[in-house]
């Protein structure tokens, strides 16, 4: 039986996903031939991004957003993104969508399309297949249906594993009395018989 070779353990080349979560909040407003409105957008954006290993090479992939304004919709659009590296771990994601927006009030719900443009902090992550995220954004939307009408919001997207993962660490810490990754303590009285 011969040993394993070096290259065993390496990663596959070609194409490896990355993928990332992250919840964001902004303002805006809307235009077009209905009232005029201000708008607070709370989101949920998310990507699997396929490209070669690295911050430095473009990803493309599928795109979800899942979106409520002032908690008086929900929306829903699906599509694709494009990673392009601009500096290392600061990329410009592109991504377009299309969905429906349910949504009550003076705004009828109807069928939209979502553009938007991300710049900020976006990790590879050589280890695992999540990449944290941290950006600002500038998203457009337009209902497809009659009449119509443009949105225009701007915000910031937080990571949805740091928002979640790191205070539940710092929780299970806190009241576990240590580091999560730390063994426990023994004294001379824990070995005695």
């Amino acid at each position: 039986m011969s040993a394993p070779s070096a290259a065993a353990d390496l990663p596959p080349e070609g194409p490896r996903a990355q993928v990332s979560a992250r919840f964001g909040f902004g303002f805006g407003a809307t235009t077009g031939e209905l009232q005029r409105e201000f708008i607070y957008e709370n989101l949920l954006r998310m990507e699997v991004l396929f490209g070669a290993p690295g911050d430095e090479h473009a990803r493309v992939g599928p795109a979800l957003e899942l979106r409520t304004w002032a908690f008086d919709t929900a929306e829903a659009s699906v599509g694709a993104a494009v990673l392009l590296p601009i500096a290392r771990g600061y990329p410009l994601t592109i991504s377009a969508t299309a969905g429906y927006a349910a949504r009550s009030g003076p705004t009828p719900s109807g069928p939209i399309g979502v553009f938007t443009l991300t710049w900020g902090y976006r990790s590879y992550n050589f280890h695992g297949r999540y990449g944290l995220g941290l950006q600002i954004f500038v998203s457009g939307r337009v209902r497809w249906d009659e009449p119509r009408q443009w949105e225009v919001t701007a915000g910031i997207e937080i990571d949805l594993e740091a928002m979640i993962a790191i205070p539940a660490l710092f929780l299970f810490s806190l009241f576990r009395g240590g580091p999560p990754d730390e063994p426990e303590e023994t004294t001379e009285d824990d070995d005695a018989p």
